[in-house]
C-alpha cells in the first residue's frame, strides 16, 4: 500500500549549546491530510544523567518541559495544520528541548509509525548516542523554510547530500541546492560563540575550494545560512566571520537577511 506524506522530527535534549550536543528524547510525526500530529517522549533518563550529569532541579525541569511539549503537540488545538506551521513551531523552540528539521516520509498509519519511529530512534536506536547538532540540518527561519519546501516540490531546489571537497580529503553535507548562473550549495549552520572562528575557518576553506574547482563539470558556490544568533555571537559574526567569508568568497546569510534571501532564491532558482 502506498502511504501518505508525513513529516518526522526528533526531539532532542541539548542543555549546552556551546557543546552543540544532544540526546534523542522524543519523536514527532505530523500528517497534513487530514492534519494530525502525534508526539511521544521517553520516560527514561539514564542516558541524560550519564551524558550530561543532569539531576535534581535540572532533571525535574526537563521532565516538566517534556510533559508540556508532549501535551501541547498531542492537543494541537489547530496550532499546527500545515508543514509550514510545523517548521514555524520548531523555529520558536528556545529551551533545552529542540526539534530537528522535519524529514518527509510515507506512512499508512500515524500511530503505528510513531511507535516504530520511537523504538527505532529514541528507545533502542540513535537515542543511545550523542547527536552532534551541526551534523543535521538546522531549522531555517519560517519564510525561507516555506520557500525551500515549495521550490523543492517544483523541482527547483534539490538535496545534494554529501559533497566531496576538491583537494581536501573530506566531504560536506549540503541539504539544499539551487541553480542560477552557478550551482548554489546552501548549508544551514548553527555557529557557537566559543568555536565560531574555528568553525568558520573550515567552512571558508571548503567554500574557496568549491568555488575554484568545478564539481562534475559545473561551477559551485557555498552559501552558509546562520540559524542562531545571540548578541555575543552576532558580534563575532560581524567582526570576524563575515570578513573571513568575504576573503574566501563564501556568502553568509545572517538571521535578519533570511527573508530577503528567500525572495532572491524564489526569483532566481530554475
Amino acid at each position: 500500500m502506498i502511504g501518505n506524506e508525513a513529516y518526522c522530527s526528533l526531539i532532542q535534549y541539548c542543555p549546552d549549546r556551546f557543546r552543540a550536543e544532544g540526546i534523542n528524547v522524543g519523536v514527532v510525526l505530523f500528517s497534513p491530510q487530514p492534519p494530525c500530529i502525534r508526539a511521544r517522549m521517553t520516560a527514561k533518563h539514564a542516558r541524560v544523567r550519564k551524558m550530561f550529569g543532569t539531576s535534581g532541579r535540572d532533571l525535574d525541569a526537563l521532565k516538566l518541559a517534556k510533559r508540556a511539549m508532549e501535551s501541547r503537540l498531542n492537543a494541537n488545538n489547530g496550532e499546527i495544520a500545515t508543514a509550514a506551521d510545523l517548521r514555524s513551531f520548531i523555529a520558536t523552540r528556545a529551551n533545552d528541548l529542540r526539534m530537528t528539521e522535519p524529514r518527509l516520509i510515507k506512512v499508512t498509519d500515524v500511530e503505528s509509525e510513531l511507535e516504530r519511529l520511537y523504538h527505532e530512534l529514541v528507545e533502542f536506536g540513535s537515542g543511545a548516542t550523542l547527536v552532534r547538532s551541526d551534523s543535521v540540518p538546522e531549522a531555517l527561519p519560517p519564510k525561507l523554510n516555506d520557500v525551500i519546501y515549495r521550490l523543492s516540490n517544483e523541482g527547483r531546489i534539490w538535496k545534494p547530500g554529501k559533497i566531496q571537497i576538491p583537494i581536501r580529503n573530506r566531504s560536506i553535507d549540503i541539504p539544499y541546492a539551487y541553480q542560477n548562473s552557478t550551482v548554489n550549495l546552501v548549508k544551514p549552520y548553527a555557529f557557537t560563540a566559543k568555536r565560531a572562528e574555528t568553525q568558520a575557518a573550515s567552512l571558508a576553506i571548503d567554500g574557496d575550494l568549491i568555488q575554484r574547482h568545478q564539481i562534475d563539470g559545473k561551477g559551485h558556490r557555498l552559501i552558509v545560512v546562520s540559524t542562531r544568533e545571540d548578541p555575543t555571537l552576532a558580534h563575532e559574526l560581524s567582526e570576524h566571520i563575515e570578513p573571513l567569508f568575504r576573503e574566501y568568497r563564501v556568502r553568509l546569510v545572517r538571521s535578519n537577511e533570511a527573508e530577503a534571501f528567500a525572495s532572491e532564491v524564489e526569483q532566481q532558482a530554475h
